[in-house]
């Protein structure tokens, strides 16, 4: 979450500041000679510019300098947000001010409300909804999906099961290792594609939360499995459980890419 916004000149000279959260208070005054000296010294020691620096407590800082008109946008925000969102969303409001404000840049003529309009559109859209509301989102649409995956995943593997691969009542010792075996370990592992891999894509990308998404992951598990022991297909039960460290792993993997993905386009509410 972006907790306070500056722009200022190269030189220190605050042209802009907005507080966009309450409870944590910082004395802009030694912020912004900190973060002029910070931006001066890394483009004259170090021929660089330092982009993220981690203030701790859950803060960050990050920059967005502009070069060729000297000016540097700098935000505060959650240790958790994406730094190249953060940057992505600087410079934006960064080029909207110098539209708006240039080439003087005269602190008593910003107008207050131009400037809540810029970082309005800069950041609409691009934040999310609280952790609560995200969990709700999540199941509202994990359980119809669930369901869904399971009833197409029973139907097909039936049909797949009996009509394409196996058509004999009787098989002999050979065909058993050579062709049912294999088969029930194909058909075993689209199962767990089909009805692991999106569930946990999509609740990675609505909770927004590592530690949420992957308990959502093994929740989802356990709903499997009393679904299919409480069906005519149990042995499906039993397959997952033959495959639950493959299984559990699918889950937390796709969960984290769920969540890194979404990570990028949204700046995270707790």
């Amino acid at each position: 979450m972006i907790k306070r916004l500056y722009i200022m000149r190269y030189n220190g000279t605050l042209l802009y500041s907005k507080h966009l959260t309450e409870g944590e208070r910082f004395d802009d005054n030694i912020l912004i000679g900190f973060f002029a000296s910070l931006a001066n010294f890394s483009r004259e020691a170090l021929e660089s510019e330092i982009q993220y620096i981690d203030l701790g407590h859950d803060n960050k800082l990050v920059l967005f300098p502009h070069a060729s008109e000297k000016l540097l946008a700098t935000a505060i925000v959650s240790s958790i947000d994406d730094n190249e969102l953060i940057m992505k969303i600087l410079r934006d409001i960064l080029q909207d001010f110098i539209g708006a404000f240039a080439p003087d840049y005269n602190p008593d003529e910003i107008n207050e409300e131009e400037m809540e309009s810029i970082i309005e559109l800069n950041v609409s859209g691009k934040i999310s909804y609280p952790l609560i509301k995200r969990l709700i989102f999540s199941w509202l649409l994990l359980i119809p999906l669930c369901i869904f995956l399971n009833f197409l995943n029973i139907t097909s593997g039936d049909y797949i099961f009996q009509n394409l691969y196996l058509d004999k009542d009787i098989y002999t010792q050979e065909e058993i290792y050579t062709v049912v075996l294999p088969t029930m370990i194909r058909i075993s592992l689209i199962v767990l594609l089909i009805v692991f891999i999106l569930p946990n894509l999509i609740s990675g990308y609505l909770v927004l939360d590592a530690k949420f998404a992957y308990l959502n992951s093994v929740i989802y598990i356990v709903l499997i499995m009393v679904i299919y022991f409480f069906t005519i297909e149990s042995l499906f039960a039993y397959v997952i459980l033959a495959y639950l460290p493959l299984v559990f792993l699918i889950s937390i993997g796709f969960a984290y890419i769920g969540f890194r993905y979404a990570k990028k386009r949204k700046i995270i509410r707790n």
